[in-house]
């Protein structure tokens, strides 16, 4: 059985463990960065135009800031694997692997003799871990999807209307259901190698975009026979239930004292009170009385009580837009309060002060310097890690190839048609693109 080498460094959590990687967009590159921070050799399988990510806004050919921001500590291997020798060349991998990890539609892996049967007659001990958009045998199984669809279909979306209550918005505008399937994705992996370490067999690990964006909305989306009854379709029209929901939502807000974000003379604040006590220091701070604080979340019972509380929600925005945000701020971290300034995330890349260097790894990428990016979101220990930059395209391709016991001949028939710059048009014939959820 061949092996290869793994270029981590330091004595870290996953140093040993092998992970070939052949996932693309966000949650199956994240995922794989993840165990690539903790010390585990991800070989990056791309296709031969490279993996689309590389191509999103690129700065450079073949080069994002999406790509550096989910890509480091890997190595990457350029094959087409449409040929029957790069399959070979994936099951040689696969057979000294620990993690296989990918995100093709259900179907593509068995086309291309990469499917769970397949890949566990090479090696039993494989961790088979993949990403679908909904599933893979449930009705939506073999339909595509990205984080803003399965946002609309999942709820996520209808909970985040705009102002006006008519159209709904991506929520957080970044790509939050993608992030949370990496996780649950990676969380899988360790639950799947862990049982192994017992009983020596891998097994099949699967994380879906629509159920992580179910699993953001778990405090919602929960049925009480005793209190809910049985479910019965809805007959409103569909624009008229978000509409309602939105000005439900909106009523709320327009209720709401202590856990919101406040306008201040000079910028916003948001503070944060869950519990009596606290909400009894909001007052004293802010120079209210407010009868309805120990439940502020039951909803008012007469109109009266409406409008009184709307009343004072506005007396209280007055009072927070008299004063600067950094009075605010010294007021309610004396009482311990949980409270910030809003602050803008592009900001946060060099303010020390706010976010220290452990939010963060840093590495040299060459020809632009020092790169500095969020970190995994968790320490381990002992973890040490030298990170290094995203591979470029191929970058490791003959090296691999070498330690595969593939001839210099054959490698040379599997590279030959790389190509190294493949912007605009070219991208149409990425022969993973459509492939991948």
């Amino acid at each position: 059985m061949t092996t290869f080498d793994t270029s981590p460094s330091g004595d870290s959590p996953l140093k040993g463990i092998k992970v070939v990687d052949l996932s693309g967009y966000i949650a199956g590159p994240y995922c794989t960065m993840l165990l690539a921070d903790m010390g585990a050799d991800v070989i990056k399988i791309e296709p031969l135009t490279g993996e689309q990510w590389r191509h999103q806004d690129p700065f450079a050919p073949g080069l994002s800031r999406s790509f550096l921001s989910l890509n480091r500590n890997k190595r990457s291997l350029a094959l087409d694997l449409k040929t029957q020798r790069a399959q070979e060349a994936v099951r040689r991998l696969l057979g000294n692997a620990d993690v296989l990890v990918h995100n093709w539609r259900p179907g593509v892996a068995e086309r291309l003799g990469l499917g769970f049967a397949d890949v566990h007659k090479i090696n039993p001990a494989l961790v088979y871990a993949y990403n679908t958009a909904y599933g893979s045998t449930g009705p939506r199984a073999k339909h595509a999807g990205y984080d803003l669809v399965v946002q609309a279909l999942s709820g996520l979306m209808a909970a985040n209307p705009s102002a006006d209550g008519k159209l709904p918005r991506r929520y957080a505008g970044v790509a939050l259901v993608d992030f949370k399937a990496g996780n649950m994705l990676a969380f899988g992996i360790m639950c799947a190698l862990l049982e192994r370490a017992r009983t020596g067999i891998g097994r099949r690990v699967e994380s879906s975009l629509f159920e992580a964006a179910l699993s953001l909305q778990r405090q919602k989306i929960i049925s009480i026979e005793a209190i809910d009854g049985e479910a019965t379709p809805p007959l409103e029209d569909l624009r008229s239930r978000i509409r309602s929901d939105s000005e439900k939502a909106n009523a709320v807000t327009a209720r709401e004292l202590y856990y919101r974000t406040y306008e201040t003379s000079d910028g916003y604040v948001t503070i944060g009170c869950l519990n009596v006590p606290q909400r009894q220091s909001f007052m004293q701070i802010v120079g209210i009385e407010d009868s309805w604080h120990v439940n502020p979340d039951k909803p008012p019972v007469t109109q009266e009580e409406d409008l009184a509380r709307r009343a004072l929600t506005t007396t209280t925005e007055e009072k927070f837009r008299s004063r600067p945000s950094r009075h605010w701020i010294e007021e309610f971290e004396r009482a311990q309060i949980p409270c910030a300034e809003v602050q803008l995330a592009a900001d946060l890349v060099r303010d020390r002060d706010i976010a220290g260097d452990e939010f963060f790894v840093e590495f040299e990428m060459p020809g632009l310097g020092s790169v500095r990016s969020v970190g995994s979101g968790v320490s381990v220990e002992g973890n040490t890690t030298t990170h290094r930059p995203p591979p470029k395209l191929g970058e490791h391709t003959e090296s691999i190839l070498r330690s595969l016991d593939f001839s210099d001949e054959e490698i040379e028939t599997m590279t030959v048609k790389k190509v190294t710059e493949p912007v605009g048009p070219k991208l149409r014939n990425n022969q993973y693109a459509n492939e991948q959820r």
